[in-house]
């Protein structure tokens, strides 16, 4: 009996570790989809010349984590709700993932697509694009130190307690 619980002790310790360290492994993955949504907008706006609602609603189809978003934006300028930075702002928290200074990048760049002359617009989103990559660099190395160091204390915690009740 003893032994079961120790490792379900164990294993409760490895388990949330791993759901503490959840939010910096997500974060990558939206930043990296992040980055690739805008290389394909950029192709949609520039090449293509969709209007903004249908540039984001294709260019997210190879990205599921922004899929939500897009569909929200596009919504909320189809129905009339509200400006594209105001139904932009809303529509970036259907994004899980996001930390709030990868918001406020794409909060910049929604203040100027849509106002903007299209070559203006495609340099900016280069700029962002820029941006988020370099968020994506930090992320991938402090992120991921910090949530190798949760997954590892926290396991150890749980051995910890186990070798003490033992």
């Amino acid at each position: 009996m003893k032994v079961i619980g120790a490792l379900l002790v164990v294993l409760a310790g490895w388990w949330l570790g791993r759901s503490l360290a959840d939010p910096y492994r997500q974060r990558i993955k939206c930043l990296e989809q992040g980055l690739g949504l805008l290389d394909q907008l950029r192709s949609e706006i520039g090449w293509h010349r969709r209007v903004l609602t249908e540039a984001f609603l294709r260019a997210s189809l190879s990205y599921p984590a922004y899929g939500p978003m897009a569909q929200y934006l596009s919504q909320q300028i189809m129905d009339h709700e509200d400006d594209f930075p105001t139904a932009f702002h809303n529509a970036l928290n259907r994004v899980p993932g996001l930390w709030d200074k990868d918001r406020e990048i794409w909060g910049n760049l929604a203040q100027v697509i849509g106002k903007s002359s299209v070559d203006y617009e495609l340099d900016y989103m280069q700029g962002t694009h820029e941006e988020l990559a370099r968020q994506l660099v930090e992320a991938r190395t402090q992120g991921l130190k910090t949530a190798r160091m949760l997954e590892v204390l926290v396991s150890l915690t749980g051995v910890a307690i186990v070798v003490v009740l033992i």
